[in-house]
């Protein structure tokens, strides 16, 4: 099963319906939640204790532009989490704890 964001990005005129944003568009919200993510980490960071190196633990199941299409996805259709779990291949836990990340950074 083809990924949202692989059909996206195979077709970028599918995104108004996928979306309902244009593929510019999402681009650009892509970057801006990149520096509002990378902002959101250092200010997480400085509150920190480190028991770990940083960098170390367990590597991210999605990338950033991932998460954002999970997002926006989400918004656009409202299923219930199985299915951005399904259309992503991530549990329905990690699909809704990435859908309430990303929204809050959207904002």
């Amino acid at each position: 099963m083809t990924s949202p964001l692989e059909r996206i990005e195979l077709y970028p005129q599918e995104s108004k319906r996928l979306i309902q944003i244009k593929y510019e568009d999402f681009m650009k919200l892509v970057a801006l939640a990149e520096k509002r993510h990378l902002d959101k980490q250092a200010e997480i960071e400085k509150r920190k204790t480190r028991l770990i190196a940083s960098r170390g633990g367990c590597k991210a199941e999605m990338t950033l532009k991932e998460g954002v299409c999970l997002c926006l996805v989400d918004l656009r259709q409202k299923p219930t989490f199985e299915i951005p779990g399904l259309l992503f291949d991530v549990s329905r836990t990690k699909a809704n704890n990435t859908f309430n990340y990303w929204v809050e950074v959207l904002r």
